[in-house]
């Protein structure tokens, strides 16, 4: 039957190895070490690359997002008074409350019609089919069954 070895053995054997194992694994660390921080310091400067991209093609474009913007206020603006003058044209016909009603209930009707436009002519997603089975390789039968 064999001994496990004492606390005395493993603590020696340790020792000894450790005069081997540990200049090893401390040039180990400190190689990890610079590995790491030559990839930090990549990993920064590419995202400081496209920082400094992205603040100078905003600044570029800020201008023109200002102008849409302001034409798209504006538009609703006028929308707004359109559909103001509709209901009171409309008010000279019916009563006010029901020209409310028709051009509210027009304007949601032909907003509908932009949205299912709009989702006719979207994009269909790639759909995978699963493959088709090879015409050449029949059914196979177990050489043991019946």
């Amino acid at each position: 039957m064999s001994e496990s070895p004492g606390p005395e053995r493993t603590t020696r054997s340790g020792r000894f190895f450790d005069r081997f194992t540990e200049p090893i694994a401390g040039m180990a660390r400190d190689k990890i070490g610079q590995v790491e921080d030559k990839v930090r310091a990549s990993v920064q400067a590419e995202i400081d690359v496209v920082s400094r991209a992205v603040r100078a093609k905003a600044v570029e474009v800020r201008p023109s997002a200002l102008a849409f913007a302001a034409a798209a206020l504006l538009t609703v603006l006028g929308a707004a008074l359109l559909l103001g003058g509709a209901v009171v044209g409309l008010a000279h016909v019916v009563w006010l409350w029901l020209s409310f009603i028709l051009v509210g209930v027009a304007v949601i009707l032909l907003a509908a019609a932009f949205a299912a436009w709009g989702r006719s002519h979207l994009p269909q997603p790639a759909r995978l089919a699963p493959p088709a089975p090879d015409p050449v390789i029949e059914e196979q039968v177990h050489p043991w069954a019946d």
